[in-house]
Order: structure tokens, then sequence, then C-alpha cells
């Protein structure tokens, strides 16, 4: 009997174009909604129709820079338009669970921007709320949405690395020290953790399963968020998954996944991979995917077509992202934030700590 070939399967994407459309309500008219929009109207026929945020100048200005009917001063205006079919919130982190109640409350479906709450508390009430209500909800965590993931999970349940064992990844960038910015201020849900670090952790759920154990060591920014964190998680059956989030270099954006049977490679940055490289145990390669897409503009479409082909099959949650996935990797984070700050609590401000 010839052995089943090793190689990828075809991503089960489909045409951008041909789901079923929806109208979009915009709350929060910050960068990630600019690319957000850009990625849209650019790949799908989805409509945006309204932007609000506590703003009518800013709003007002997106408006007219996307072309969008509809601009408010207030997101309650914005989740009572009865054009919106699902409000895409993109607010900053601390502000997520108040965008996506208020939308639900208003009978509105919803998609959040990672992280999808500033803790699992609050992200379990949201998708309790929408479960009560019959709405869908789903996690804005875009890689997870892409061709080559969707490949790459096929390959995974098929076997062909065998059963994954190690997972090692990072994501970092510079972020020059700004008491002001968001990225350094608590106030607004700043640190490391639920920027880019929640990344990792939802690249470690898809790939070896939820977290079963945490470890942390990391570094604290003088305003008291987390700046530099080693992560370790492991899923209880063995497996383990080793990443790096810093906003104090730029790291290379690599992942590695080991298998009992091979291995499975990102080309780098991990989460818009150029390519994907599947290889025997000893190193050899058996096949090879390339991906066209490089930026968020080309990206972000997928998940707004996910969660359109999902409502129209009277769906709540998302088979590629489950709202209650979500939940699980909010705890994970919220894990990853107390055990950092129990060390941080005994060591100096910026000293290297860890277990």
């Amino acid at each position: 009997m010839t052995a089943a070939p090793r190689t990828f399967s075809r991503p089960r994407t489909g045409n951008l174009t041909d789901a079923p459309i929806l109208n979009w309500g915009i709350l929060g008219p910050g960068s990630i909604a600019d690319s957000f929009v850009a990625s849209v109207l650019g790949h799908t026929e989805q409509r945006i129709v309204a932007v609000g945020s506590r703003s009518a100048g800013k709003s007002a200005e997106f408006a007219r820079r996307h072309g969008i009917a509809a601009a408010y001063g207030s997101p309650e205006e914005l989740v009572v338009d009865p054009d919106v079919d699902i409000v895409y919130v993109s607010t900053p982190n601390n502000a997520h669970f108040d965008g996506a109640m208020l939308a639900l409350r208003a009978g509105k479906h919803v998609l959040v921007e990672k992280s999808f709450a500033a803790n699992a508390t609050q992200a379990l009430e949201m998708v309790e709320e929408a479960e009560r209500r019959g709405l869908f909800i789903m996690e804005g965590m875009w890689p997870r949405f892409l061709p080559v993931m969707d490949s790459v999970q096929q390959a995974l349940d098929a076997g062909l690395i065998g059963e994954p064992i190690s997972l090692t990844a990072d994501l970092g960038d510079y972020d020059a020290f700004d008491p002001t910015s968001r990225m350094y201020s608590p106030e607004l849900g700043g640190g490391i953790t639920l920027d880019r670090g929640v990344y990792l952790v939802a690249l470690s759920s898809a790939l070896i399963g939820p977290a079963a154990s945490v470890a942390v060591a990391g570094l604290q920014a003088p305003t008291g968020v987390d700046a530099h964190l080693s992560i370790t998680l492991g899923n209880g059956r063995g497996a383990h998954a080793q990443l790096l989030a810093t906003m104090y270099a730029k790291t290379p954006a690599n992942a590695f996944l080991a298998g009992t049977e091979g291995s499975i490679e990102f080309g780098s940055p991990w989460y818009l991979a150029p390519t994907v490289t599947l290889r025997a145990s000893d190193g050899t390669v058996l096949d090879t995917l390339e991906s066209p897409l490089r930026n968020h503009v080309d990206a972000l479409c997928f998940e707004a077509v996910e969660a359109a082909r999902t409502i129209a099959a009277r769906g709540t949650t998302s088979a590629l992202m489950p709202a209650r996935e979500s939940v699980k990797i909010s705890a994970t984070l919220d894990t990853v934030l107390r055990l950092a700050r129990q060390s941080w609590a005994a060591a100096p401000v910026g000293t290297f700590v860890g277990y």
C-alpha cells in the first residue's frame, strides 16, 4: 500500500467576494479600524455604513476618509442605527467590554478587536450575553482566519507531523518610552500581554491546545505595565510553548512547531507568513506553502468574511475562533499578568524576575 502524501492541503477559505453581505458599524475610529475598513472595502462586498465614537469630529473625519454615510458622536447612537447589522469594536483594550455589551444589548452582532476583553470575567460575561440573545460574537484574532492557517490546521488534523510537542514563537517591536501612550498606560489597558502576548497565546491555543500550566519571567516598565515577558505554556499532555513578547526590541517574529513525526516552520513574520514549510523528522522538506499576503490591508478582511458566513448560517460562534476559546485565552492572559505582578511586587522596577 502506498503511503498518503505528506503535503499541505489547499485552504478552504473560498472566494472573499462570495460571502453574504452585512452592514457594518465601526465603534472606535482608530488606526486598526482604518486598516480593517480599507481591507474590507478593498477585498470583499461587505458594506461599512456607519462609524461612531465619543468624538463627533473623529467619527466625521473617519467617515469622510472612507466614504461612510453615517458618523455618530457617541457609541449609543451607533448601536441603535437600524441599518447596522454588526458592530466592529476597535476601541482601546480597556473599552472592549463596554462597547461589546452596548452593541449586544442593542441586538447587534459583534466582532471585537483583540484582546477580546481586559480579563476573563469580562470575556465570559460578553459571551454569555451573546448566547442569551442568540447573537454572534467573535474575537478579531485575524491570523487565525488566513488561508495558510487553514492549511496548517488541516495538516495537524491529518497527523502530518504526528503529535505536536513543542512550539517556539516570538513577537516584539520597539516602543520608545512615553508614559502618555497607549502601550505604556495602565488606564488604557497597555502592556505587552494584551497587545502582543495575546497573539502568541492564541497561536499556542490553536497549535498545541489550551494552556493547562503557565510560567512567566519578564520586565516591568516604569509606569507599571508589563513590557517584556517570556512565557511557557503547557497543554497538560506533554507539549509546551516557549513564547517571547516584548516592546523593548523588534524581534524576528518566528514560529516553529515540532511534532513527533515532523515539523512546521512559519516564515517571518509568522502572523503573515510568506511561506510555511512542512518537514520530516530528519529535516527533509516535504512541502512549502506560499502566501501573497503582506500587510493588514491584505489580511483583516478574512475575519469579516468569517463573521458574515457564520451569521448567514445562523451561527453564533465561529468554528475558526470560538468565543469560548477566547474566554480560555483571556483566562491564560490573566494568569500571565498575575504571575508577573506577583514577582514584580518583590523586585525593583525594571529588574528581571522569573520563576
